[in-house]
């Protein structure tokens, strides 16, 4: 209570004239004396009259509250003896701690001096311990290994590994373990047990091996780590598995039936699951006896038995299927073949068929035998791959257990150079990776062979059977042979083969099928004279030969869109050495293969678009003519009834289009037939104009060309699926313009008033059509303000 009515008495004054307080310091440091000018005199005479005021104020504050004041001091005096007490009793307590904290402070420095000695006495007892246990581990590693008791004396040498380093080779253990049987330094000692040890359990593990001993294999394989021979027992063990491995395959090879035909693809698959189901059993055991991730070193050799036995089943297969003797032949027929070609283009004969069909009879590149060999290299690649994978799969959980753990890989690197092995301890570039890249090689050059052969051979062979389809045999034919190819491909699970075949089929499609149909629609009707005999009969056979070709391009590019869906979906359900990657790159080299439709489209375009303008639209105006024979527009109502109940034109156009369409709606595609016929529309409908353009009108006439307008439409509606009544927008127009009623109406549907409606036709086409009306005023049209 006292402080804070001392803070507020002493601070009032101040807190209400903060403001004022650096004049007032001013006001008065001022030397008066010198003052002379009249009005500055009495400016300070005015700021001393109010700083007197205010030190009046102040003064009458301060005792307004004297009362308070003497009641505090009071207060104060009536403690002061109080706090004399206190300070005496206060001196007394910091004496009397003082004091203790020197008493304890000494007892500090006696307990640290007993805890020291207490300290170099345990030390100093448990390094005389470890020398007895030391003394009593090399006593009991010779003991044992006299007795034969091994796994005693391991034992009893992984206790000595346990003791400090420094003690081993320290003054006391020098003079008080060696004994007279055993005088050597007490490392040495240990040392050359541990290599009696060694020598003895690989010794006994061989033996084991040997005599196929189960028990005795794995009581000695346990006793490496021991001795702290880890990588040694890992590398015995792993000899050990691989002689299985290598028994396996040379009695697979022993008793094989070679003439098998995927004999070599189903040996290497067994080998691949043998060194898999080895991995899966033996796994246990090694993490149980040397921890885990131990296993990688075993799966190092096992891949590197792999790569040695799959070799040899390779050089096996090469030589049993005489491929590179078929190889040598396939490239000198091609060279043959390529020579004969240039021959005959350069005196003008056609070029030879392909080496698959003239020499179909010559065994060595018998195309049946070549395929096999073809699915039984897919199969060897699609396993190699499978087995990569997972070999690599389990090679990073052993190397994921190390958790980064140097000392434990380099029990694993041991010997190894890092340069050529990766981060999952794994070669880089196996050996088997390298040799199905040779392999793989002789398939690409095969499969090439057999693809344009095969080719050339549905196309020599190609027939077309209206009953059976639109096209002719060579589509499906060319497409099923595409289509195992490209499968086939994919199933090798290897990108570099996938993106190799994808160009090959591009070659063939592009230079051999493509270009095959081009020629045969530039030739179709080459050969056809008007003036011979049988020349409707030829040109009605070379159109239907032409509109097959058409029909091929079209199938074809429904065939290419389609494939490549499927070897999509395929292509993710295999399994790939590096699966994302992969995919992403089949994926793009078969989105490049789908852009080949391109250039069919745009052939079939160029095709249908000379179809039309050679064929189908010369006939398009004598159509017409034929259609308009005897009819006319300027009508009175006796002659408009008579033609609504005759209704010529649109019979005689109907029997017309029919006749000139019905070839083509039985030939072609769906798609090709609303190609074409969509031509044929815009076609009719131009000509349409130019024959509305050149007739007279009157009132009954324009309302018969309104219906007959309608018809047509109508019957043109149901020759497609869906007709788009823009290509005849204009002729529509045509028409509402010669049913007004006057000239004057065409302002109720042009301009702001036209809506949803955009006019096609100019304002001088309109004048122009409008003036077709005979009972229209000529003067009136001309006047029109559009």
């Amino acid at each position: 209570m006292m402080p804070a009515v001392l803070h507020s008495t002493s601070t009032e004054p101040d807190s209400t004239n903060n403001t004022q307080t650096p004049r007032r310091h001013l006001l008065l440091s001022q030397d008066f004396k010198t003052l002379t000018n009249i009005d500055t005199i009495r400016e300070n005479l005015r700021l001393l009259d109010e700083e007197e005021t205010f030190i009046d104020t102040a003064l009458d504050t301060i005792l307004s509250n004297e009362s308070e004041l003497h009641s505090i001091l009071g207060r104060l005096d009536d403690i002061r003896p109080s706090l004399s007490t206190l300070q005496i009793d206060t001196s007394v307590l910091w004496e009397t701690i003082h004091g203790t904290s020197h008493l304890a402070e000494k007892i500090s420095d006696k307990v640290r001096q007993l805890d020291q000695e207490q300290s170099r006495a345990k030390e100093a007892i448990r390094y005389v311990e470890d020398v007895q246990e030391l003394r009593y581990c090399v006593a009991g590693v010779q003991e044992a290994m006299k007795r034969k008791d091994y796994e005693e004396a391991a034992g009893l040498l992984q206790r000595a590994s346990h003791i400090d380093s420094a003690i081993l080779q320290g003054t006391l253990a020098e003079f008080t373990v060696p004994t007279s049987e055993n005088p050597d330094h007490p490392s040495k000692t240990l040392a050359d047990a541990k290599s009696s040890l060694f020598t003895i359990f690989s010794q006994c593990f061989d033996d084991a091996v040997a005599q196929r001993n189960e028990t005795a294999i794995t009581r000695y394989f346990k006793l490496f780590p021991l001795i702290h021979c880890q990588t040694q027992g890992l590398d015995k063990y792993s000899h050990f598995v691989c002689n299985i491995i290598k028994a396996r395959c040379a009695e697979e090879l022993k008793i094989g039936e070679v003439a098998s035909p995927i004999y070599f693809a189903d040996a290497l698959t067994r080998l691949f699951e043998n060194i898999a189901v080895l991995i899966d059993q033996h796994q246990p055991f090694v993490e149980t006896h040397y921890g885990g991730g131990k296993m990688l070193r075993v799966i190092q050799r096992l891949q590197e038995e792999a790569d040695t036995q799959s070799s040899t089943h390779l050089d096996r297969f090469l030589q049993a299927r005489k491929l590179e003797s078929k190889l040598v032949e396939i490239q000198s027929l091609s060279i043959t073949k390529t020579r004969l070609n240039t021959m005959n283009r350069s005196t003008g004969i056609q070029p030879t068929p392909s080496p698959v069909v003239s020499e179909a009879t010559h065994a060595l590149v018998d195309p049946r035998t070549l395929d096999i060999n073809l699915l039984e290299l897919s199969l060897i690649s699609q396993r190699s791959t499978l087995f990569h994978s997972f070999i690599h799969e389990r090679a990073n959980e052993e190397m994921e257990t190390f958790a980064h753990d140097e000392k434990q890989e380099d029990i694993i690197m041991n010997g190894k150079d890092k340069r050529y092995y990766g981060d999952n301890g794994l070669l880089l570039s196996s050996v088997l990776t390298k040799r199905m890249k040779e392999v793989m090689n002789i398939y690409l050059v095969i499969d090439e062979y057999l693809l344009k052969g095969n080719v050339e051979k549905a196309m020599l062979l190609d027939t077309y059977d209206p009953d059976v389809g639109h096209t002719s045999t060579c589509v499906d034919d060319i497409f099923f042979i595409l289509k195992k190819v490209l499968k086939r491909s994919i199933t090798t699970c290897e990108p570099e083969v996938v993106r190799s075949t994808v160009r090959a089929v591009t070659r063939v499609l592009e230079t051999g099928f493509l270009q095959l149909l081009e020629q045969k629609m530039n030739t179709t009707f080459s050969g056809h004279e008007s003036g011979s005999r049988n020349a409707e009969k030829l040109l009605e056979q070379a159109k239907i030969n032409y509109m097959v070709v058409l029909n091929n391009m079209d199938v074809s590019t429904e065939y290419t869109h389609q494939l490549v869906k499927e070897l999509i979906v395929e292509a993710n359900e295999l399994v790939w050495k590096n699966k994302k990657q992969d995919i992403d790159s089949v994926e793009q080299m078969l989105v490049e293969l789908e852009a080949v439709t391109e250039k069919f489209q745009r052939l079939l375009k160029n095709g249908i678009e000379q179809l039309m303008s050679q064929i189908l639209k010369p006939r398009i105006r004598p159509m017409f003519q034929e259609s308009y024979h005897e009819v006319k527009y300027v009508l009175d109502e006796e002659e408009y009834n008579e033609a609504d109940v005759e209704d010529l034109f649109v019979k005689r156009f109907r029997n017309g289009f029919d006749v000139l369409m019905n070839l083509y709606r039985s030939t072609l595609t769906t798609n090709n037939f609303s190609v074409l016929v969509g031509l044929v529309f815009d076609a009719t409908a131009l000509q349409w104009e130019r024959i509305i353009a050149q007739t007279r009108f009157n009132e009954y006439g324009a309302l018969r060309f309104d219906k007959d307008l309608r018809s047509i439409v109508q019957y043109f509606s149901g020759i497609v699926e869906w007709l788009s009544r823009d290509r005849f927008t204009r002729v529509y127009q045509m028409s509402t313009l010669l049913n007004f009623e006057q000239p004057s109406e065409i302002y109720e549907h042009w301009g702001s008033k036209a809506g949803s409606v955009s006019w096609r036709l100019t304002v001088t086409e309109v004048k122009k059509i409008m003036a077709l009306r005979l009972d229209f005023d000529t003067e009136q049209i001309s006047s029109l303000s559009l």
